[in-house]
């Protein structure tokens, strides 16, 4: 079995270090970005966090029958489960940051598929970088942000893939389902397209800018970079606890104060959005029950509206004891695809994810990673997050529908949550 042996990097929390403006202005150089707005990759409080990633040792890439392991121009067979494998090396020493594709619910959903006729980029399944505890720093966002001088990237006039009357006539499919008792809840998605971004770091740093988040992201591969805006933790352990906190609800923000504050109690008592929030609230303490113990799954924060940038949104919080012995692949195994961006039941609303939306999602509405050398790790849900790629730049959009949802609304949501990209056009 192959085993890697760097030097120790110490435990969770991850160092912070106070980088110079000189050591700031190499970021360009380098490959990959977190940012925390406040509570998510790096734990921390109100004060933004960028952790730097440069020069992985090693990456795995796994693509559905065979996982690679890529030292450079060298690459060998890894026989080992791909997130058995990820977990372990991380143990040895190294911080790992990568992504799991939606698309990989076809092995942690039995009899459930993403349909080989969809448009849209093939990514790999798995695909995880391996730092050097040397080729990782962490700094505070402004000294990143006062030290780069990066040329603005901004991006217009995508071409939709589903417009209005398309993506309504789709949720009046969904409400079928949902009459005939098939699901009570489906989350449906709609791409957007546009030519490939030529400085992808710095429309980035730029969509941050726009709407600073917890689990902000900017993952580089050969060949396309991953671009996220989320704000959703899907899962974090710290120790034997294992928390989630889904999104299910939006709303507008309004530049008038007195405004701002009624949307967000409208948000807090909407009947259908309390009710679409407590599905998935259900489907994650279902999901949790798999891998906790009995007894130790509980609902810690109910309904709380969260503000941003350019919307209102409803969070819930889940917390579990882990069982003894519930390892990484386990753990996904028994929550992936992530709830809030599926439906419930979950089984049934892949299905139907698959019947009606006409492009795959890849990256998107799957996880992006970050593994501590303890074992711990923080992985958010690949919402407002894009590909760029060489043949463009996609993004997706979508929100959850269920019953006594409004279809001109539910479009309307959509646009809102792209809001903050400036993608869409009228």
């Amino acid at each position: 079995m192959l085993r890697l042996k760097p030097e120790r990097i110490p435990h969770h929390p991850l160092r912070r270090a106070l980088v110079s403006r000189k050591e700031a202005m190499k970021l360009h150089k380098s490959k990959s970005l977190l940012i925390d707005s406040g509570g998510g990759w790096f734990d921390s409080d109100s004060s933004a966090i960028a952790g730097v990633f440069s020069d992985p040792a090693l990456t795995l890439c796994f693509c559905g029958k065979e996982t690679k392991l890529l030292y450079g121009s060298r690459e060998e067979i890894c026989l080992e489960d791909p997130l058995d494998f990820i977990e372990r090396t991380a143990g040895e020493g190294y911080i790992s940051l990568g992504y799991i594709s939606y698309d990989y619910l076809s092995l942690t959903t039995p009899g459930v598929n993403t349909s080989d006729e969809k448009d849209g980029e093939r990514f790999p399944l798995l695909l995880f970088h391996f730092y050097p505890k040397e080729n990782f720093y962490t700094v505070p966002w402004e000294e990143i942000s006062a030290s780069l001088s990066l040329p603005s990237a901004r991006v217009l006039k995508p071409l939709q893939n589903i417009g209005r009357r398309e993506y309504i006539d789709k949720i009046s499919s969904i409400k079928e389902h949902i009459t005939a008792g098939d699901v009570y809840q489906v989350n449906l998605s709609r791409r957007v397209r546009f030519a490939a971004i030529e400085e992808p770091l710095s429309w980035f740093l730029d969509f941050y800018r726009t709407q600073p988040v917890p689990f902000s992201a900017f993952v580089s591969f050969p060949g396309f970079e991953i671009i996220s805006g989320s704000m959703e933790l899907f899962l974090r352990k710290r120790g034997n606890t294992i928390t989630t906190r889904p999104i299910k609800g939006t709303i507008r923000r309004d530049s008038n104060p007195l405004l701002d504050r009624e949307l967000a109690e409208k948000l807090a008592k909407n009947p259908k959005e309390r009710a679409e929030n407590l599905m998935i609230v259900d489907l994650m303490r279902n999901d949790f029950g798999r891998i906790c113990t009995y007894g130790s799954v509980k609902v810690t924060e109910l309904f709380a509206i969260k503000p941003y940038s350019t919307l209102f949104q409803m969070e819930s919080e889940i917390e579990g004891r882990l069982r003894p012995g519930v390892g990484f692949s386990r753990i996904i195994n028994s929550t992936f695809p992530p709830g809030s961006v599926t439906g419930a039941p979950k089984r049934e609303a892949l299905r139907i994810i698959d019947s009606l939306e006409p492009h795959i999602r890849g990256p998107y509405c799957g996880a992006v990673c970050l593994f501590h050398p303890s074992g711990d790790f923080t992985i958010s849900v690949a919402i407002r997050t894009g590909v760029n790629h060489l043949n463009g730049a996609d993004f997706w959009f979508g929100g959850g529908i269920v019953w006594d949802s409004q279809a001109d609304e539910e479009y309307e949501e959509t646009e809102l949550k792209a809001k903050a990209l400036e993608l869409l056009t009228s």
